[in-house]
């Protein structure tokens, strides 16, 4: 098994594109996220496609405490066994804003170890950012 399918700790793996197993993750009954990182380059256009991609409630508010909320959440989503969030293009996340990439590497790491603590075990929550 990955290290990415884990609940332990890192929850955030940084991995070089076509990295095996990602497309595997699939068939263990995980919840599989792709986020576009080319369409990420501004917190305004982060919170957008995370919106977009994890179906959002109406209520999120675009800021970061909002994101970190939602991820800690998921209640609206159908139930998985794990979670796993791949960002493709992670090099051009945050461009216009490299001071808030250290802020969104904490709230996936944070949104990570709060599902390990999922009663029963915990949930597997991670986070691939592919070069």
């Amino acid at each position: 098994m990955h290290d990415w399918l884990s609940v332990h700790s890192p929850w955030v793996h940084h991995v070089e594109s076509g990295a095996a197993g990602i497309e595997a993750s699939v068939r263990l009954a995980f919840r599989v996220f792709e986020l576009d990182g080319s369409l990420m380059q501004s917190p305004v256009e982060v919170f957008s496609e995370f919106s977009r991609k994890f179906s959002f409630p109406d209520y999120f508010g675009e800021n970061w405490a909002a994101l970190e909320d939602c991820l800690y959440d998921l209640n609206w989503l159908p139930a998985a066994d794990g979670y796993l969030l791949v960002v493709r293009d992670w090099g051009m996340v945050l461009n216009n804003s490299p001071s808030a990439l250290p802020v969104l590497v904490r709230i996936l790491g944070d949104a990570g170890y709060s599902w390990s603590q999922y009663p029963g075990g915990g949930k597997a929550f991670n986070s691939l950012l592919v070069a």
